[in-house]
């Protein structure tokens, strides 16, 4: 071979391995969004092109339009580098010499493009999914009646993260920049459907009850009343049980609730809502009159006035609740109302009476209270009593059913009011002890937190004592 012949050969040969490298995509190619690189770094640039992409943002929309902004690496989606690097080249070696010559002038001229090829790692979707379902979920509304105007209002379902159907979505979905990716849901149907309430006869009263508030101030007034219509009509299914907070809500001024006296750490103040203890403590009633379990309750820290010793229920939300269920195999609508200026009634509709129904408690043990005194620097050498001592009790309730069929059972359970406080607010020029002799069946003085005498009887009750 010629010299001449042998230059022009080496001149091809690096010509050819210019335009058509081997084991490599061809210079110019744009590989998942990048410049491939002319030397051999093509698998380190997609890598770091893998670990930015995490980062890339996507959204999960719903239905009513909202979405939820996660990334793709919380979705596991992912670069497949290898399988990406694998297209470029195969792409770079396929066909003829003359289409591969074409291809690597228009990748040197930027129009070669080798789209970049995902991963999804399901296992992590899921999990990111299931953390999310609950920004997803939405309670359904149940059915119910206004007695008052004779209106059903229909049922509303809820929904429910559909894991499996979103994900089959997401390995569907774009992987641009915010890519929107559809979330599947399931409709979570109500407890109470309009059709179940049209069956429940509700001239059948099951059992009532009533309480008097006559005797309280009107905010208290106004509180029952609104509690009362947010609980009245309430539906309870066969088998449902029903939480008193969820029904009739926060107690809030914009929901129409007001201020009145609540018991506050064993003395009385003024919050919103106060009086709505009352309605739960007759709903409690008229539901052990009915037969229905209760399943969660909490006597007051004192005793009420309005309901007999272990018949009270209070409830502060969202902390302390009443919850029932309804142990029959047909529906049963709540019926709160005022029939009478100051009288509250609570009728639970749609069954007959049980039959006989007796209640009775008894007092297992007393606790003496104690004198609370505390210093009020305004008040200079004046003193306040702002409130009366009562002893504690421990109660235990029996509730007799003589059923229609002839049968009888009975239900127990005790109760716990812990001594109130006779409580004086002083002024710190007062002495006090110069306050009234101790009145019968209290035992200690605290002055500022600070017990004076030898007794050991409890100071308080334990826990949360707040209450309507």
């Amino acid at each position: 071979m010629s010299l001449g012949v042998a230059a022009v050969t080496a001149v091809a040969t690096w010509q050819y391995h210019r335009w058509l490298p081997s084991g490599r995509a061809l210079p110019g190619t744009i590989v998942a969004g990048r410049v491939a690189p002319a030397g051999a770094g093509l698998g380190e640039l997609l890598e770091a092109r893998r670990e930015r992409l995490l980062d890339r943002e996507a959204y999960l929309t719903l239905e009513d339009g909202s979405n939820i902004r996660v990334s793709f690496g919380e979705l596991g989606v992912e670069l497949d580098v290898a399988r990406t690097m694998a297209s470029a080249l195969a792409r770079a070696e396929s066909g003829s010499l003359g289409a591969r010559l074409r291809r690597a002038w228009v990748a040197r001229a930027g129009g070669e493009e080798i789209e970049a090829v995902w991963a999804l790692d399901a296992s992590r979707a899921r999990a990111t999914l299931k953390l999310i379902a609950p920004r997803v979920y939405r309670d359904p509304v149940d059915a119910r009646l206004d007695l008052d105007r004779r209106e059903r209002i229909e049922d509303v379902p809820g929904r429910e993260l559909d894991v499996e159907g979103t994900l089959e979505n997401l390995a569907r979905a774009g992987r641009e920049e915010t890519a929107l990716i559809a979330v599947a849901t399931r409709a979570v149907p109500a407890q109470v459907t309009s059709a179940m309430i049209a069956a429940i006869d509700v001239s059948q009263v099951l059992a009532s009850y009533e309480s008097d508030f006559s005797r309280h101030s009107e905010g208290r007034d106004r509180n029952i009343a609104v509690a009362a219509h947010y609980l009245d009509g309430t539906v309870l299914a066969p088998g449902q049980t029903m939480s008193f907070n969820q029904v009739v809500g926060p107690r809030k001024l914009e929901r129409g609730f007001t201020w009145a006296p609540v018991i506050v750490d064993d003395e009385l103040e003024s919050g919103v809502g106060g009086g709505t203890c009352q309605v739960s403590s007759t709903l409690h009633a008229a539901a052990l009159y009915g037969g229905l379990q209760i399943v969660s309750r909490r006597s007051h820290s004192r005793p009420s006035g309005y309901v007999p010793l272990g018949l009270d229920a209070t409830v502060v939300y969202p902390e302390v609740d009443l919850k029932l269920r309804n142990p029959y195999d047909s529906p049963l609508i709540i019926h709160a109302f005022v029939p009478r200026k100051q009288i509250l009634r609570v009728e639970l509709l749609g069954r007959p009476e049980l039959g006989k129904v007796s209640y009775t408690y008894g007092v297992a043990r007393t606790h003496d209270f104690y004198r609370r005194v505390t210093t009020k620097s305004w008040l200079g050498s004046r003193i306040l009593k702002r409130q009366r001592g009562h002893k504690g009790y421990d109660v235990f309730s029996v509730v007799r059913y003589e059923l229609t069929d002839g049968t009888t059972r009975t239900v127990n359970y005790p109760s716990k009011y812990f001594p109130v406080p006779e409580v004086f607010w002083v002024g710190p020029a007062f002495d006090p002890f110069a306050l009234p002799d101790m009145p019968a069946g209290a035992e200690d003085v605290v002055v500022d937190g600070k017990r004076v005498g030898d007794s050991t009887a409890a100071l308080s009750a334990p826990g949360d004592q707040r209450g309507g």
